[in-house]
């Protein structure tokens, strides 16, 4: 845009912008005075003041933007992303806190951050063969990555064991045959690992022994969202 144009328009507009820019003089003085109060009571380094200022400008603007939990949701990453970048964490508490956020415990940052790349045991346990189909894990939810290990060093000369994975696609669905795998004999890598796959609606991984002296089998089943 020409000089011109900037020189017709500004005493068009000086009316509209003259309240928006008087009411966040004060809430810039405050900011200023905030960033300097806090760098200095955390003995960070006064070189860094400007930088302090563009996070407090930043936290400012989102309590102009979202409420509640959407706010905190927000602060917290904003923090976080300026904590990673070495800045002070008693520095940044106390901006955010200046502007009416407690920022929230760093382990309750990370874990909200970090639990969709984290696995969390779904179930563990010991099942003993009867025979029968017999369920070594059920899970329906969310959809989830499901995956484990079943231990097969019980197994011997005779032995014959199916393990069973089964899918739900739909809710009012019945189960579909997703894999059916047979182990017979002693097994010379008997930590089974069950690959990962999409639970879909419902997810079941059954185990049957269907030949030799009923076993004992150890198992361990993990999800990932």
């Amino acid at each position: 845009m020409s000089g011109e144009v900037y020189a017709m328009l500004l005493p068009k507009l000086k009316d509209i912008a003259l309240p928006r820019v008087g009411g966040y003089q004060s809430t810039h003085e405050h900011l200023i005075a905030t960033v300097k109060s806090a760098v200095e009571r955390s003995g960070e380094n006064p070189s860094l003041i400007q930088e302090y200022m563009w996070y407090a400008e930043k936290m400012w603007r989102l309590t102009q933007t979202y409420r509640d939990k959407a706010l905190q949701m927000e602060a917290d990453a904003l923090y976080l992303w300026y904590l990673v970048r070495g800045r002070n964490d008693l520095a940044l508490r106390t901006v955010a806190k200046s502007l009416g956020i407690n920022i929230s415990p760093i382990e309750e940052i990370m874990d909200r951050a970090l639990s969709p790349l984290l696995l969390k045991v779904l179930k563990r346990g010991t099942l003993i063969a009867d025979g029968t189909e017999q369920t070594l894990i059920e899970y329906s939810g969310m959809v989830a990555l499901i995956s484990g290990y079943v231990d097969l060093s019980n197994m011997a000369e005779g032995d014959e064991v199916v393990i069973i994975s089964y899918v739900k696609i739909r809710e009012d669905g019945d189960y579909i045959l997703y894999r059916r795998e047979v182990f017979t004999g002693k097994q010379p890598e008997p930590a089974l690992y069950i690959l990962p796959r999409p639970a879909g609606l419902a997810y079941k991984v059954t185990l049957q022994q269907t030949a030799g002296m009923y076993k004992s089998f150890d198992y361990l089943f993990v999800k990932g969202t």
